[in-house]
């Protein structure tokens, strides 16, 4: 076990894996994001804000956006929804909302540490599933299926069999989620499933569309608050630590450039570039929040 002090609270990292088993980027990617969310901007929130015209996007700000975030979906739970089905659960930020709320709440989480961060959060008033979405056995039925965030990490057909899986007749499926518009491609901005290639794919599963709300330019500006980050703290600590290990390390780091070369071209483009604007995520994405019913 790890104990990492941050200057907000002792982050707890647990060594669940065997020695050859891999790490998946995108589980330490939130991961990570959970240690800066605490740290930075003192939230447990690992989702985009959303930014009303009046919210000022500055630092203070972001979970009072992720806040707003959260309650566009509590208000589409249909009524009589009482089990709800959290998949990609990150830290447990939306299922302890949900509780509040009075909903009996079962997360998904493959990460065994977020999945720590949930039941340290929420104890036994939720249940956790430490597994992916494909590989999640079910126990029970539930009156609706959320994808906070997480739809873009499964592959859309097994997420939709899955949900109808694990939904009862005539109850609800809820996505809030970023797509790639149409023939825009994944760069520079990548992650999310093409709109236009999930909308023919819904064609083949009995789901009927009830809310179909865009929510792209509200929730776009969160980029350039991460742009600034990136301008402001990422770029001048790169800058400073390059010039550092280059002039005591200088036949080191001409191997390391060399070795790594199209890693770091990669990372330059995507989180140095300048590219991680509002203007360029309304231009790439589409934002939605959906709400499906499973026809009987």
């Amino acid at each position: 076990m790890i104990i990492y002090s941050t200057g907000f609270k002792n982050i707890k990292i647990e060594n669940h894996m065997n020695k050859n088993e891999k790490v998946s980027s995108k589980e330490v990617g939130l991961e990570i994001g959970l240690v800066i969310s605490r740290f930075l901007y003192k939230t447990e929130h690992l989702h985009y804000g959303y930014w009303p015209e009046e919210l000022e996007i500055i630092p203070e700000n972001l979970r009072k956006a992720q806040d707003f975030h959260s309650e566009l979906i509590l208000d589409a739970i249909p009524k009589n929804v009482e089990t709800i089905l959290d998949v990609g659960s990150g830290s447990g930020g939306l299922a302890e909302k949900l509780v509040k709320e009075g909903y009996k709440v079962h997360c998904v989480s493959p990460s065994e540490y977020l999945a720590d961060a949930i039941e340290e959060k929420l104890g036994d008033e939720v249940k956790v599933f430490r597994t992916t979405c494909q590989d999640l056995e079910l126990t029970q039925k539930y009156d609706l299926v959320i994808f906070s965030e997480s739809f873009q990490y499964v592959q859309v057909n097994q997420a939709l069999e899955k949900s109808i899986e694990a939904l009862k007749t005539n109850n609800h499926l809820l996505i809030c989620d970023f797509f790639r518009q149409p023939g825009t491609g994944r760069r520079p901005l990548g992650g999310g499933h093409g709109w236009d290639w999930f909308q023919n794919a819904l064609k083949d599963y009995p789901f009927e569309e009830i809310i179909n709300k865009d929510i792209t330019k509200e929730t776009a500006k969160t980029m350039d608050l991460i742009n600034d980050m990136l301008s402001d703290v990422a770029i001048p600590i790169s800058s400073l630590s390059g010039r550092y290990m280059e002039s005591n390390f200088t036949k080191t780091m001409k191997i390391f450039r060399w070795v790594f070369r199209k890693q770091l071209a990669k990372i330059n483009e995507i989180y140095f570039s300048g590219n991680l604007t509002s203007e360029m995520f309304n231009r790439m994405k589409t934002y939605r929040l959906l709400l499906y019913r499973l026809k009987g």
